[in-house]
């Protein structure tokens, strides 16, 4: 009898182990995750010195799985706010970012929907652009990556962000 009841504080607490390390991903910290990759992706504070889509691509490694990154390499998306800032002669900054969770997948990741609010400009003449997309976050060992981003494209005077 004593045996059994040993037996059976050993596997409720394996269980207990087991329920307790399913990895969650708390919404402050993808938040967080997303604000710094967004800053880092379209912050250009000199549109007469802009950083290359190389120099951004390097910035925001960190944030990507790598097949996201690759597929952002080969459709240029680091290329977009440097050239816009170059263009119109302005700056860019990131100014909020709202996150919807949308899906949680069997997996642990999450897919979200997102608005960006970015200010083209400085002062009287900035103007506020919203920028809508997608993406996908997946943990692994409580490190955050975005497996998934995709964003629509938003008109800046005559240029394409």
């Amino acid at each position: 009898m004593k045996k059994w009841s040993v037996v059976s504080i050993l596997f409720i607490m394996l269980i207990g182990a087991v329920a307790c390390s399913k990895e969650t991903i708390k919404e402050t910290d993808v938040e967080n995750f997303v604000t710094e990759y967004k800053k880092e992706q379209y912050t250009i504070k000199d549109p007469s010195n802009v950083p290359t889509g190389e120099e951004i691509a390097d910035k925001v490694k960190r944030y990507l799985s790598k097949e996201t990154f690759d597929k952002q390499i080969a459709n240029r998306s680091f290329d977009l706010a440097p050239e816009v800032a170059s263009k119109t002669d302005k700056s860019i900054k990131l100014e909020d970012v709202k996150l919807k969770k949308e899906k949680e997948h069997d997996n642990g990741s999450i897919d979200y929907t997102y608005t960006l609010k970015l200010k083209i400009g400085t002062g009287q003449s900035s103007d506020i652009v919203e920028k809508n997309g997608q993406l996908t976050i997946s943990s692994n060992d409580g490190e955050l990556k975005i497996t998934r981003d995709w964003e629509e494209k938003a008109k800046v005077g005559k240029e394409i962000l």
